[in-house]
Protein backbone atom coordinates (compact mmCIF):
# COMPACT_ATOMS: atom_id res chain seq x y z
CA UNK A 1 0.00 0.00 0.00
CA UNK A 2 1.28 3.42 -1.12
CA UNK A 3 2.31 6.14 1.54
CA UNK A 4 0.97 8.59 -1.42
CA UNK A 5 -2.68 7.71 0.14
CA UNK A 6 -1.57 10.47 3.24
CA UNK A 7 -0.23 13.33 1.12
CA UNK A 8 -4.04 14.71 0.35
CA UNK A 9 -4.43 14.72 4.41
CA UNK A 10 -1.33 16.20 5.05
CA UNK A 11 -2.68 19.80 5.39
CA UNK A 12 -5.21 18.88 8.04
CA UNK A 13 -2.19 17.36 10.38
CA UNK A 14 0.16 20.09 12.29
CA UNK A 15 3.43 20.02 10.96
CA UNK A 16 6.55 19.37 13.80
CA UNK A 17 10.29 19.35 13.15
CA UNK A 18 12.27 17.41 15.30
CA UNK A 19 16.41 17.37 15.44
CA UNK A 20 18.50 13.91 15.64
CA UNK A 21 18.40 13.09 19.60
CA UNK A 22 15.11 14.89 20.27
CA UNK A 23 12.45 13.44 21.92
CA UNK A 24 8.82 13.51 20.13
CA UNK A 25 6.91 10.89 22.38
CA UNK A 26 7.84 10.39 26.16
CA UNK A 27 7.27 7.66 28.44
CA UNK A 28 3.88 8.32 30.75
CA UNK A 29 2.78 10.83 26.96
CA UNK A 30 -0.54 10.10 25.38
CA UNK A 31 -0.67 12.46 22.64
CA UNK A 32 -4.03 11.63 21.67
CA UNK A 33 -3.40 11.59 17.85
CA UNK A 34 -0.85 9.94 15.91
CA UNK A 35 2.10 11.31 13.39
CA UNK A 36 3.06 10.98 10.17
CA UNK A 37 7.02 10.50 9.14
CA UNK A 38 7.92 12.45 6.32
CA UNK A 39 11.23 13.00 6.62
CA UNK A 40 13.64 10.98 8.81
CA UNK A 41 13.91 8.04 11.26
CA UNK A 42 12.53 7.57 14.81
CA UNK A 43 13.37 5.32 17.38
CA UNK A 44 10.68 3.43 19.17
CA UNK A 45 10.91 2.10 22.54
CA UNK A 46 9.16 0.42 25.54
CA UNK A 47 9.15 0.05 29.07
CA UNK A 48 9.74 -3.02 30.20
CA UNK A 49 8.94 -4.31 34.21
CA UNK A 50 12.61 -3.49 35.55
CA UNK A 51 12.46 0.27 34.47
CA UNK A 52 14.82 -1.07 30.79
CA UNK A 53 13.72 0.91 27.72
CA UNK A 54 13.75 -1.99 24.71
CA UNK A 55 13.64 -0.71 21.09
CA UNK A 56 11.04 -2.27 19.23
CA UNK A 57 11.23 -0.39 15.91
CA UNK A 58 12.74 1.80 13.85
CA UNK A 59 10.50 4.14 12.07
CA UNK A 60 11.72 5.41 8.08
CA UNK A 61 10.48 8.05 6.56
CA UNK A 62 6.69 7.82 4.71
CA UNK A 63 5.83 5.31 8.09
CA UNK A 64 3.14 6.33 10.88
CA UNK A 65 3.85 6.09 14.67
CA UNK A 66 1.84 6.30 18.06
CA UNK A 67 -1.22 4.86 16.40
CA UNK A 68 -1.98 3.02 19.63
CA UNK A 69 -2.36 6.59 21.02
CA UNK A 70 -5.83 7.21 18.69
CA UNK A 71 -7.46 4.15 20.18
CA UNK A 72 -6.69 4.78 24.21
CA UNK A 73 -6.54 6.99 26.46
CA UNK A 74 -4.12 6.02 29.01
CA UNK A 75 -0.74 7.46 29.45
CA UNK A 76 2.15 5.56 27.75
CA UNK A 77 5.50 3.49 28.52
CA UNK A 78 6.39 4.33 24.83
CA UNK A 79 8.97 6.79 23.91
CA UNK A 80 9.82 7.97 20.70
CA UNK A 81 13.23 9.31 19.49
CA UNK A 82 14.76 11.07 16.67
CA UNK A 83 17.47 9.42 15.19
CA UNK A 84 17.92 11.77 12.35
CA UNK A 85 16.20 15.18 11.61
CA UNK A 86 12.96 14.80 10.65
CA UNK A 87 9.55 16.36 9.41
CA UNK A 88 6.55 15.19 10.90
CA UNK A 89 2.80 15.53 11.18
CA UNK A 90 0.70 15.17 13.48
CA UNK A 91 -2.95 14.20 13.79
CA UNK A 92 -5.11 14.25 16.71
CA UNK A 93 -7.22 11.32 17.62
CA UNK A 94 -10.53 13.26 16.75
CA UNK A 95 -8.98 14.41 13.12
CA UNK A 96 -7.35 11.00 12.40
CA UNK A 97 -10.82 9.43 12.76
CA UNK A 98 -12.99 11.33 10.63
CA UNK A 99 -10.22 10.62 8.14
CA UNK A 100 -10.54 7.25 8.77
CA UNK A 101 -14.17 7.35 8.35
CA UNK A 102 -13.89 8.71 5.02
CA UNK A 103 -10.98 6.49 3.32
CA UNK A 104 -10.65 3.07 4.30
CA UNK A 105 -7.44 3.29 2.24
CA UNK A 106 -6.30 4.91 5.36
CA UNK A 107 -7.90 3.09 8.16
CA UNK A 108 -6.03 0.01 6.17
CA UNK A 109 -2.31 1.66 6.11
CA UNK A 110 -2.75 2.08 9.89
CA UNK A 111 -4.32 -1.66 10.45
CA UNK A 112 -1.31 -2.94 8.42
CA UNK A 113 1.51 -0.35 10.62
CA UNK A 114 -0.33 -2.14 13.85
CA UNK A 115 0.00 -5.67 12.26
CA UNK A 116 3.86 -4.95 11.42
CA UNK A 117 4.65 -3.93 15.09
CA UNK A 118 3.13 -6.75 16.91
CA UNK A 119 4.59 -9.36 14.49
CA UNK A 120 8.03 -7.54 15.16
CA UNK A 121 7.18 -7.66 19.20
CA UNK A 122 6.43 -11.37 18.87
CA UNK A 123 9.25 -11.96 17.31
CA UNK A 124 11.52 -10.18 19.53
CA UNK A 125 9.76 -12.41 22.28
CA UNK A 126 10.55 -15.71 20.28
CA UNK A 127 14.43 -13.91 20.47
CA UNK A 128 14.70 -13.85 23.69
CA UNK A 129 13.36 -16.56 24.99
CA UNK A 130 14.21 -19.37 21.81
CA UNK A 131 16.59 -18.46 19.62
CA UNK A 132 20.53 -17.94 19.46
CA UNK A 133 21.97 -14.55 18.98
CA UNK A 134 23.26 -14.83 15.73
CA UNK A 135 20.16 -16.07 13.89
CA UNK A 136 17.98 -13.17 15.55
CA UNK A 137 20.72 -10.86 14.62
CA UNK A 138 20.89 -12.28 10.60
CA UNK A 139 16.66 -12.12 11.06
CA UNK A 140 16.80 -8.72 11.85
CA UNK A 141 18.72 -7.57 9.68
CA UNK A 142 17.36 -9.11 6.44
CA UNK A 143 14.04 -8.08 7.36
CA UNK A 144 15.62 -4.43 7.03
CA UNK A 145 17.63 -5.57 4.38
CA UNK A 146 14.61 -6.58 2.68
CA UNK A 147 12.34 -3.33 3.25
CA UNK A 148 15.59 -0.80 2.15
CA UNK A 149 15.30 -3.29 -1.40
CA UNK A 150 11.98 -2.47 -1.49
CA UNK A 151 12.22 1.18 -0.94
CA UNK A 152 14.90 1.72 -3.11
CA UNK A 153 15.53 -0.95 -5.87
CA UNK A 154 17.87 0.51 -8.19
CA UNK A 155 20.63 0.43 -5.10
CA UNK A 156 22.60 -2.75 -6.07
CA UNK A 157 24.48 -1.96 -2.35
CA UNK A 158 21.99 -2.28 0.65
CA UNK A 159 23.44 0.06 3.63
CA UNK A 160 21.39 -0.38 7.51
CA UNK A 161 22.62 3.10 9.49
CA UNK A 162 22.05 1.30 12.74
CA UNK A 163 24.40 1.35 16.26
CA UNK A 164 25.77 -2.03 17.14
CA UNK A 165 23.96 -0.43 20.39
CA UNK A 166 20.61 0.21 18.67
CA UNK A 167 20.21 -3.74 17.32
CA UNK A 168 21.52 -4.73 20.90
CA UNK A 169 18.77 -2.78 22.24
CA UNK A 170 16.15 -4.25 19.63
CA UNK A 171 17.59 -7.91 20.21
CA UNK A 172 17.59 -8.07 24.20
CA UNK A 173 20.99 -8.73 24.02
CA UNK A 174 24.42 -6.76 25.47
CA UNK A 175 26.53 -4.63 22.43
CA UNK A 176 29.65 -6.90 22.90
CA UNK A 177 27.74 -9.67 21.99
CA UNK A 178 26.50 -7.75 18.79
CA UNK A 179 29.80 -6.41 17.75
CA UNK A 180 30.97 -10.22 18.31
CA UNK A 181 28.58 -11.49 15.62
CA UNK A 182 28.60 -8.95 13.48
CA UNK A 183 32.37 -9.73 12.97
CA UNK A 184 31.38 -13.70 12.90
CA UNK A 185 29.31 -12.23 9.80
CA UNK A 186 32.09 -10.35 8.22
CA UNK A 187 34.39 -12.92 8.05
CA UNK A 188 31.94 -14.85 6.31
CA UNK A 189 32.14 -12.06 3.91
CA UNK A 190 28.08 -11.91 4.38
CA UNK A 191 28.59 -8.32 5.33
CA UNK A 192 30.60 -5.44 6.60
CA UNK A 193 30.44 -2.60 8.51
CA UNK A 194 31.58 0.93 9.39
CA UNK A 195 30.67 3.06 12.26
CA UNK A 196 26.97 3.55 12.05
CA UNK A 197 27.05 1.75 8.97
CA UNK A 198 26.54 -2.21 8.00
CA UNK A 199 27.01 -2.62 4.58
CA UNK A 200 25.10 -6.16 3.11
CA UNK A 201 27.19 -8.41 0.98
CA UNK A 202 25.26 -11.49 0.31
CA UNK A 203 21.72 -11.03 1.33
CA UNK A 204 21.13 -14.68 0.57
CA UNK A 205 23.60 -15.82 2.82
CA UNK A 206 22.20 -13.80 5.17
CA UNK A 207 18.64 -15.28 5.37
CA UNK A 208 20.36 -18.98 5.26
CA UNK A 209 21.39 -18.33 8.62
CA UNK A 210 18.31 -16.85 9.71
CA UNK A 211 16.29 -19.58 8.96
CA UNK A 212 18.62 -22.40 9.88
Amino acid sequence: MSSQIWDKYLHLGTKILRKSGEYIIAVSDNPAGLYFLNKGKVKGGLLSKDGMLKTISIKAEKTIFGEQFVFHHQPGIYEAIAIEDCELYFFTRERILEVMKEDFEITLFIAKSQSILSRMMAYQIYDMSVSNILRSLARVLYSICCYEKKENPQNKSITINLTHEQIANMLGAHRVTITKNLNRLKNLGILDYKYEKIMIKEPQKLLDIATE
